[in-house]
């Protein structure tokens, strides 16, 4: 093999093979698969115009990919003229291409053992979703090892919709998540009567649940693909006023008024998603995910955009604070808590964060530092870090600590 090999490529194609699937499609010899992972490594390292690598690969033949015509309707494909060669420096040229999900560069063996770029899929819908939100879509990506970049040394592997394994920080499996964490779940988005009506059965309040990550995977999705950082508050209603009053920790340069527009507008389209979910009969996340019916299409479309607004407030310089339900509380938003001494941030090990890392305070930017500094001195907030290069925290305070949850994607 022509292809420079590195240290972790040559742990990855073992772990890889430890943890593929029996019945997955085998993957390439041992030589093919380090020199593909040696080099889409050392591609993650680049910057393409200022900014890190972010891409998406399948690892198939064209007749592997055309095998699975019946199955790939969501797909189409694009083929080269000429396949390009498979380098660091052509994976940095072409990522701009397939940064979105829906999206994949296409790699495969050539007859000699080496490999080549031979051409590009692309979807209606972003494949990664499939994994663990999928929504109004029958299509599944192809089943086939998957790559996900992004960034220095972060890369996430597939088998079709399957995550096999993760490389972050240099450890395989490491400390990220695809999930948001149980705990900003449980006990901290409590469905009131206000924003869902007036039966609260479980089936609606789980629906809110997930209408509302929906809608905050969306704003993260958005923000991480304009290139710019963000830091993103949720307080809970009942604390607006005193977290915002004169001497209060938040204060905004662009403040919303209460109870219209943009402020009220996702439970007015969670609600109108219940009724019509109703009137087809069956009311739940399952319903809601797997239904073609053209008015829900509508509302989902909606839904979408009401995260693509928000999403560009952050864009403006300070914090984007919305309640637990996703009302607009304002943007531009200063975190007045300097006075707060932080001492110590623990970085979760486990969804639940019953396994802790030590953290330096300042490993962080000012964003990060602000954050920590917020849910320590007002411990109902949770607040969401988007660094430029792409990194997501979640940031929330556990029995006085101040604890992060590094996310892998979105």
């Amino acid at each position: 093999m022509s292809s420079p090999l590195h240290y972790y490529p040559a742990d990855l194609a073992v772990a890889l093979r430890q943890h593929w699937a029996p019945d997955a499609p085998p993957l390439p010899t041992a030589a093919v698969l380090t020199a593909f992972l040696s080099t889409l490594y050392q591609a993650s390292m680049l910057a393409e115009e200022g900014r890190p690598v972010v891409c998406h690969l399948v690892l198939a033949t064209p007749a592997e990919l055309e095998a699975q015509a019946v199955t790939l309707t969501d797909f189409h494909l694009l083929r080269f003229a000429e396949p390009r060669a498979y380098s660091e420096q052509e994976l940095r040229r072409l990522s701009p291409a397939v940064q979105q999900a829906s999206s994949l560069l296409a790699v495969a063996p050539t007859a000699d053992g080496n490999l080549h770029l031979w051409g590009m899929l692309f979807s209606e819908h972003e494949w990664d979703q499939f994994v663990d939100q999928p929504r109004q879509s029958t299509a599944v990506p192809p089943r086939a090892l998957l790559v996900q970049v992004n960034g220095p040394g972060n890369l996430v592997f597939y088998d079709g919709a399957h995550r096999v394994l993760t490389l972050q920080r240099g450890r395989i499996d490491g400390h990220g998540f695809l999930s948001f964490p149980l705990t900003w779940i449980e006990g901290r988005i409590v469905i009131s009567q206000q924003l869902a009506g007036q039966d609260l059965s479980p089936e609606k309040r789980e629906l809110f649940r997930h209408l509302i990550l929906l809608l905050q995977r969306r704003i993260l999705t958005r923000v991480r693909a304009s290139g710019h950082g963000a830091l993103i508050v949720m307080v809970p209603a009942d604390r607006i006023a005193p977290l915002t009053a004169p001497g209060g920790v938040l204060c905004p340069k662009y403040p919303v008024l209460p109870g219209g527009g943009t402020s009220s507008r996702f439970a007015a389209l969670a609600q109108a998603v219940i009724r019509r979910l109703a009137a087809l009969g069956e009311v739940s996340w399952a319903h809601y995910q797997r239904t073609h019916d053209d008015e829900l299409l509508v509302l989902a479309a909606e839904i979408e955009h009401l995260a693509d607004y928000l999403a560009g407030l952050t864009a403006v310089d300070g914090a984007l604070v919305l309640t637990q339900f996703m009302d607009l509380v304002g943007f531009g938003v200063e975190i007045q808590a300097t006075q707060v001494s932080l001492e110590q941030v623990y970085r979760a090990l486990d969804l639940e964060a019953q396994a802790r890392q030590p953290l330096a305070v300042d490993h962080g930017g000012t964003r990060h530092r602000a954050a920590y500094r917020l849910c320590l001195a007002a411990p109902d907030c949770l607040a969401i870090v988007v660094s430029q290069d792409g990194g997501v925290q979640f940031v929330g305070e556990q029995a006085g600590q101040v604890v992060v949850w590094d996310q892998l994607t979105y």
